[in-house]
């Protein structure tokens, strides 16, 4: 076989010393146990065991600061690549997408530790539900953006791309699954008669950026379905 015939037979991103992607891989692994790091963190809140809550939400603040380092060299690096497999704009949007995942994870944690509220116990497990739900989520775009990256090494062809839809769906199933339960709790905590209405709002805010986990979450699958689409 000649050497031209080899060098043809190569994927794309192979011909790349550092492909981006590789880069926004290891920038979701931190998403990934930032987020497994948030769910410890809510437990240990939900039980006021502040100590532990700490230990875990520190974990939160560190790595959402190693993937910021990440975030910030594949911008810096990104415009020395000759070219990559997809526009550079849509993939600096599905990186942001990605970063606001733990970026919302980060502000959980500060909520949570700028007050001691105590979580009615009839309240706990939907607070465990939406974060059950987040972990889904994020494992479900994990998997959508590990097929994404084999679609481009194989020039877009074969049947990984209906399979990424069908995995994309199951991101939209779950998001709107956590959007159902984030207004059940936030109906539950408006009518909680015997809690100060600042204890309330305080808890609205955690909800409402743990609902932002999941929307972020979409938004970076419905780049990659808009990115396949082009």
């Amino acid at each position: 076989m000649k050497k031209e015939e080899i060098h043809m037979r190569t994927p794309i991103l192979q011909t790349l010393r550092r492909s981006p992607f590789d880069g926004l891989q290891q920038h979701f692994k931190l998403v990934r146990m930032g987020i497994i790091a948030l769910d410890k963190a809510i437990r240990c809140y939900l039980e006021e065991d502040y100590i532990n809550f700490k230990k875990y939400s520190d974990k939160v603040y560190k790595y959402e600061h190693k993937a910021d380092l990440i975030k910030g060299n594949i911008r810096n690096h990104l415009p020395k690549f000759i070219f990559i497999p997809i526009d550079k704009g849509d993939f600096l949007a599905l990186l942001k997408e990605s970063d606001g995942i733990l970026d919302s994870a980060e502000d959980i944690a500060v909520l949570m530790d700028m007050r001691r509220s105590k979580i009615p116990e009839n309240a706990k497990e939907n607070f465990r539900l939406v974060m059950k739900n987040a972990i889904k989520t994020v494992e479900t775009l994990d998997r959508a953006m590990d097929m994404f990256k084999l679609m481009l090494e194989t020039s877009f062809g074969g049947k990984t791309r209906e399979d990424i839809k069908g995995v994309i769906y199951k991101v939209h199933k779950l998001e709107h699954e956590s959007d159902v339960i984030e207004k059940k709790i936030s109906k539950q905590l408006f009518n909680l008669e015997a809690t100060d209405p600042i204890t309330v709002m305080h808890m609205l805010k955690i909800v409402d950026r743990m609902g932002c986990i999941a929307d972020h979450a979409e938004n970076a699958a419905d780049r990659i379905r808009a990115t396949m689409a082009k």
